[in-house]
């Protein structure tokens, strides 16, 4: 009787335990749905280190391409900010999607994938149920840790071709040895035991091999089932094609799914008296290693399918981020883009999304510009906040702007540039290797035209070669099919290509002891000066700042330095 009611005891605590844990299972759900809802129409602080950058780069890393943004402009412009900004995926799968799409600007629409995107943003955007559904799923799949599933896969490839004869090997000597047991006992039991100790340290150490790569094969069965949950959504019908598709990646792997039951299990333990025994017949038969070899080899067999399951899960989870970014915007547009080498580039109200606050710039061009004005006026924002909204353009088919008009560009950027210390080279060496690859870039053969950034041309130089040089390069870069925005201190640079460029420029006013700027793009070039006013603002000696202001305005009257 005790013992009947020792055993109720122990089940009722048991059920209790299972249905507390359900229920603080849904209210996490349940929370967590409330705190994504709320989110819509507002920033995430996303804050990511070096190492984590590093980490969801890698699949773009794998996957990288001639007309990419490459390294120096994605600095240039800081978008890794921008990327932090945009991000609301909820998987490393969408993480690693959203920032290789944002590497990726399109040369074109001939497949009509930007318009089909453009759909499928709006669905759900409009649509808050079938978006929450689909961010819990994502939700569910969650992230890979410390390296991506770029990285693991290729951590599989290095295990090679795996065979299961040895172990099926193992098997066939421990039956006979068995049934030697009932022939012969005196030579079947010594041979039982020493089959068993050999399986078990072929096991072991087959397992410690095998056991680091399950991490792989749970986050693939992972996108298997957040996939099959995804199709199970009630989506209308502008998402039919995109499930149809979805379903089509995820049927691949059913015999994959076979095997993943016990394989996924290799690093687990619980403690029990019947997970205890089992596991001693896993050491003595190997089941659990053939499986894995078994999943092994499918994995390695359908690399490229995995790869798009992984692109079709990180699409959509792609696609609600930048919805939630677009909601969070004070407002943005849908680019007009088209083919050619030639047409007018106009933005709108622009702004960097990056920057509270901003204030927003207006322009069109149908060939480059060249920016002057004092220091802190605004030249070098104005130049990133139209960069930035090319490439949102080109990727995430939105832009912080009131309204943008422009072709399909190979976007490139010459701007925050610094020292190479490691390779011992000098600001100006680095500043030139930066220029050539854009003078490279224009004198390609493309159907695409070129948009391309240049903060202080040849800063890292004299005065006299820099302004010399500077004319040719920018002259150069003024050629049909280029669209050229420069910022420049080197009034003589207006007028020397005053033919080729469009020039503007950013003013500021001193007022009450101190220098107010308007971040507003002005037509014509600059004819203020801010330098020397900031030295008598801080604080320097009035005659420093008398000779000073003589020398320049000598200079700009006559053209000549006077001491």
């Amino acid at each position: 009787m005790e013992m009947l009611i020792l055993l109720i005891l122990m089940f009722a605590v048991f059920l209790y335990v299972m249905i507390r844990g359900a229920a603080e299972e849904k209210n996490r759900k349940k929370k967590y749905r409330s705190q994504l809802k709320e989110l819509y129409g507002k920033y995430r602080e996303n804050d990511y280190s070096p190492a984590e950058i590093d980490r969801i780069s890698r699949y773009y890393r794998h996957r990288q391409q001639q007309n990419d943004i490459d390294d120096i402009t994605w600095n240039d412009l800081g978008m890794d900010s921008v990327f932090a900004r945009a991000n609301f995926t909820q998987s490393s799968s969408g993480e690693e999607y959203l920032y290789d799409m944002m590497r990726h600007p399109k040369t074109g629409d001939e497949d009509g994938k930007a318009a089909e995107m453009e759909t499928h943003i709006c669905y759900m955007m409009e649509h808050e149920k079938d978006r929450l559904d689909t961010m819990m799923c994502l939700n569910a799949l969650g992230y890979t840790g410390q390296y991506s599933l770029s990285d693991y896969m290729d951590y599989l490839g290095e295990l090679g071709e795996r065979s299961n004869k040895v172990h099926y090997g193992c098997m066939v000597l421990l039956l006979a040895s068995i049934a030697l047991v009932f022939v012969r006992t005196s030579v079947g039991v010594p041979l039982v035991i020493a089959a068993a100790c050999v399986n078990i340290v072929i096991y072991m150490k087959e397992k410690g091999v095998a056991a680091p790569y399950v991490t792989t094969f749970s986050y693939i069965m992972r996108m298997i089932h957040c996939a099959d949950d995804m199709i199970k959504l009630n989506y209308g019908a502008e998402m039919q094609e995109y499930v149809t598709s979805l379903r089509e990646k995820k049927d691949r792997f059913r015999d994959f799914e076979k095997h993943s039951g016990m394989v996924l299990k290799m690093n687990s333990a619980t403690g029990s008296l019947s997970e205890l025994l089992f596991d001693y017949i896993k050491m003595l038969t190997h089941i659990d290693i053939i499986r894995f070899n078994k999943m092994l080899n499918i994995v390695r067999k359908n690399r490229r399918e995995i790869g798009e399951l992984v692109g079709g899960i990180g699409y959509i989870d792609a696609v609600i981020s930048i919805g939630y970014f677009r909601a969070a915007l004070p407002y943005y547009c849908v680019p007009q883009l088209k083919s050619g080498s030639s047409g007018q580039f106009v933005i709108t109200e622009g702004f960097h999304p990056c920057i509270d606050n901003p204030v927003a710039n207006s322009f069109s061009q149908n060939r480059g510009m060249i920016i002057t004005g004092s220091n802190a006026s605004g030249k070098s924002t104005f130049l990133k906040m139209t960069a930035v909204n090319a490439i949102l353009a080109q990727t995430m088919h939105t832009c912080a702007a009131k309204a943008y008009a422009g072709n399909y560009y190979r976007i490139y950027s010459s701007m925050a540039l610094r020292d190479n210390l490691d390779n011992g080279e000098s600001y100006y060496i680095v500043e030139i290797k930066a220029l050539k690859r854009i003078m490279d870039a224009a004198a390609a053969d493309s159907q695409n035209p070129l948009l391309c950034f240049v903060d202080e041309v040849l800063r890292g130089t004299n005065t006299v070669e820099r302004i010399a040089a500077s004319a040719q390069i920018l002259e150069k870069l003024s050629e049909t099919g280029i669209y050229c925005f420069a910022a420049t201190h080197d009034i003589e640079l207006t007028h020397l290509l005053a033919r080729c460029y469009d020039n503007c420029h950013f003013e500021e006013e001193v007022k009450d002891g101190d220098v107010l700027f308007s971040y507003r793009l002005l037509g014509g070039r600059a004819h203020t000066r801010n330098a020397i006013k900031l030295l008598e603002i801080i604080g320097f000696s009035k005659d420093i700042i008398q000779r000073a202001d003589d020398m320049a305005g000598e200079f700009l009257r006559n053209g000549e330095w006077k001491g």
